[in-house]
């Protein structure tokens, strides 16, 4: 039994290659037993198997065989261990704050609501989407204004729902007012939150970068 397998696993090494490709592509439909480990578990054995399969060529002097059957075979090694950089690189990005000067800016941007210096931030964190494999992550402001400053920020609001602007619309609330953005391109990759509290004299914003 085990000099078959070194004859037809090892030995002849288009059976390991062909193995190889029969199994990746189980692995990836999922066709046979799905919802299981198997095809993950094929697809590994095969690797291992063109694996020693490469080295034997290497030392039977088929270096050119054997050089291209290791390469094959390092391949999804080196792809997994890249993936597993990648997530491990996700998982330990530490949260972090918005710097100061870029609040007023970003608020002006998103509302064109122009709010005073002399705030008091309540709450600033940006957080990193766990598991993304992109630059996904989300902003949570809140910080509260001067009351002398309410009649200059609710005039501007009250400017806004008279007038039509591309960036959304105001919408009055029992304890002060509403931004809703309108569903252009640039919000469906960063969906927002902002409300105004005249009651409290704090503002709120929650974003969203996909």
């Amino acid at each position: 039994m085990t000099e078959l397998l070194k004859k037809y696993l090892v030995i002849k090494w288009w059976i390991p290659l062909l193995f190889f490709g029969i199994s990746f592509i189980i692995f990836i439909t999922g066709m046979v037993f799905p919802n299981t480990d198997f095809g993950f578990n094929l697809f590994a054995f095969s690797v291992l198997i063109l694996l020693i399969s490469s080295i034997w060529q290497i030392i039977k002097g088929k270096k050119m065989i054997g050089f291209a059957l290791l390469s094959t075979s390092l391949t999804p090694i080196f792809a997994l261990g890249f993936m597993v950089y990648l997530f491990a690189g996700t998982m330990n990005k530490p949260d972090e704050k918005l710097a100061s000067e870029r609040i007023e800016p970003l608020i002006r941007e998103k509302t064109d609501l122009t709010i005073p210096n002399d705030f008091e931030i309540l709450e600033n964190l940006i957080e990193h989407t766990e598991g993304a494999f992109d630059s996904d992550y989300s902003i949570g402001l809140k910080f509260k204004y001067q009351e002398s400053e309410e009649k200059h920020i609710t005039e501007q609001i009250h400017n806004g729902i008279k007038s039509k602007s591309e960036k959304g619309i105001w919408k009055r609330n029992l304890s002060g007012f509403d931004f809703e953005h309108n569903g252009n391109e640039i919000n469906r990759a960063e969906p927002f939150y902002f409300k105004v509290d005249t009651l409290s004299n704090t503002i709120e914003l929650n974003l969203m970068h996909l």
